[in-house]
């Protein structure tokens, strides 16, 4: 794991976790170091599918817009289709218009546990997503 003060990342079985704890907040230099830290984990390891954790409830910035199109966009290069978000109901939302991006299948979550599940085994649906 790579952790910053405002944000942490890893690969666990394939699936790109980035966990964005209470209180981020990302300026333009953190996007940029989540954003290269990102796409050398995608080199060097096969990743599937990602988990995007955002616990905090602070508004995103335009750093962070713009830090989660580029990851989506660099993901989707790669071949990587299947993106869990998990956050509170109005930032999932949010969260999955900011990463529209085509060729993504983004699904929300409540729960990481379940976010992860969904996100390791492609054939099981995402009964456990939220279906609100």
């Amino acid at each position: 794991m790579e952790p910053s003060e405002r944000w942490s990342i890893r690969v666990d079985d394939g699936v790109l976790v980035v966990e964005l704890p209470h209180g981020t907040g990302l300026s333009p230099s953190d996007g940029e170091a989540l954003l290269d830290r990102w796409r050398a984990l995608a080199a060097e390891r096969r990743v599937t599918a990602v988990v995007l954790v955002v616990r905090t409830t602070r508004p995103c910035s335009d750093a962070g817009r713009r830090t989660l199109r580029l990851a989506a966009r660099a993901a989707a290069e790669r071949g990587v289709t299947r993106f869990a978000v998990v956050a509170e109901r109005p930032k999932r939302r949010y969260l999955e218009r900011t990463m529209d991006v085509k060729g993504v299948d983004a699904e929300p979550f409540n729960d990481a546990a379940a976010a992860m599940r969904w996100a390791k085994c492609p054939s099981e649906p995402a009964a456990s997503a939220v279906t609100e």
